[in-house]
């Protein structure tokens, strides 16, 4: 899954999120450009995700980064400035809540250092240290 905003005209896009899950053999499709009902809160230590799919399908992600796991960097501004710092974790956890279409109950995925996590913000105050080399 890739999840994501972009500025286009100047302004920022909503959340758009697209993905795949495969499970006991079934495959749905998760977002998409005009998927309803996405809701996304991220920071610098993780993030909590709702995803409809196809068919009334869901997927509820938090995922969390372990403490001193996360290494940062600063990406330069095409347009000169400060740019904006990013924070990647590739050991996150991850806690999948599924819902597939026919089923009552609810299933819970987990990996304690499965996932890819990986967030850029201006904010400057996430508390992670920034390598010592700019990228310009």
């Amino acid at each position: 899954m890739a999840l994501g905003r972009i500025k286009v005209g100047g302004r920022l896009t909503p959340w758009v999120a697209n993905g795949m899950l495969s499970l006991d053999g079934r495959r749905l499709r998760l977002g998409g450009l005009g998927a309803r009902g996405l809701s996304v809160q991220e920071n610098a230590r993780g993030c909590t995700l709702f995803l409809p799919g196809e068919r009334g399908s869901s997927v509820e992600l938090r995922a969390e980064v372990p403490d001193s796991t996360a290494a940062g960097w600063r990406y330069g501004d095409p347009h000169g400035g400060e740019g904006h710092d990013v924070i990647n974790c590739s050991i996150a956890a991850l806690q999948l809540e599924v819902r597939l279409p026919g089923e009552r109950a609810a299933r819970t995925l987990t990996s304690r250092h499965g996932g890819a996590y990986e967030l850029g913000m201006r904010e400057r105050d996430h508390g992670v240290q920034i390598a010592a080399f700019l990228d310009d």
